[in-house]
């Protein structure tokens, strides 16, 4: 099979799977989900990617009934169907289940749906730089759920497009943080990625919390700088910042680690290059070190 996709127990290719209307998904987007990355027939950091799933479920009451191993089987099944088991990407989604439209939950007796799909997806050419462009943060204070409500992410995405760009920067007017203090201008992340800058050899990123997605390549790329000696700080960076920064990284599970060369059409980045390299070269060895 060119791709396999499972929902509620039917097997069958992307293209031929169909979901109820019912399905919660369909009209209220009432639901979580995650994206890994697999390597050599292996999916990669999967048990962190369950983690931030399974609490993903918790934050918006998604009571979802399968375990972490039957999931796993699920994919293990799925990865075995493809023709080509190099380089896939593995999705999934629970949503709160099958029920007549109506805004509170349904009751107990409607079960969550899950649905998965395993697919080709090459890995991404480190190499090239990105071009960046800014957008307002105009999402509400639960960008930690990973939740299929992406309307303000697609709008993000879309405006990185039309403008010639790779990815779009968010940034929040105005940012309250959990300890009461104001921000101004203060960088989140991007449209589906999250957003570091290295100025003097530190790696400074938006700290953890309801602003921005914990990114499981985001922490890698943090205790990888940290087993190699290289300071990080985790804080909300400015506007201002990303144009005098040194360098300006992405990262995402498809998109590992890449740096910028352009923002908002003027030249940022290239300063450290070194840390660029050596970044990017530390993450491809644990992808293929846990992938053999």
């Amino acid at each position: 099979m060119k791709n396999a996709a499972f929902y509620n127990g039917r097997v069958t290719t992307v293209e031929d799977m169909t979901v109820p209307l019912n399905d919660r998904a369909v009209y209220f987007g009432d639901g979580v989900y995650d994206v890994a990355f697999c390597h050599n027939g292996k999916p990669f950091l999967i048990d962190e990617h369950f983690d931030r799933f399974y609490n993903s479920c918790k934050l918006i009451k998604i009571d979802f009934q399968y375990s972490r191993d039957e999931l796993r089987t699920i994919i293990e099944d799925l990865i075995s169907r493809l023709d080509d088991k190099s380089d896939d990407i593995i999705y999934w989604q629970a949503s709160r289940g099958t029920a007549a439209r109506n805004h509170p939950f349904p009751g107990d007796d409607v079960r969550p749906n899950l649905l998965m799909y395993v697919k080709p997806k090459k890995i991404t050419n480190l190499d090239k730089r990105m071009k960046l462009v800014t957008w307002e943060d105009i999402r509400y204070k639960m960008c930690n759920v990973k939740t299929i409500n992406l309307i303000p992410n697609i709008l993000a995405a879309e405006h990185a497009v039309s403008s010639g760009c790779d990815e779009a920067v968010q940034i929040r007017d105005m940012l309250v943080t959990e300890n009461g203090e104001i921000l101004r201008d203060a960088v989140t992340e991007g449209a589906h990625t999250n957003i570091f800058i290295v100025k003097d050899g530190k790696l400074i990123t938006a700290p953890l919390g309801c602003y921005i997605l914990p990114g499981i390549a985001r922490k890698h790329v943090i205790e990888l700088c940290r087993e190699h000696g290289i300071e990080t700080e985790e804080r909300y960076i400015t506007r201002s910042e990303l144009f005098d920064a040194d360098e300006i990284l992405i990262t995402s599970t498809t998109t590992l680690v890449r740096a910028a060369c352009e923002l908002d059409g003027r030249p940022v980045g290239c300063r450290d290059r070194k840390l660029v390299d050596d970044l990017q070269s530390w993450y491809l060895e644990k992808l293929e070190n846990a992938t053999k």
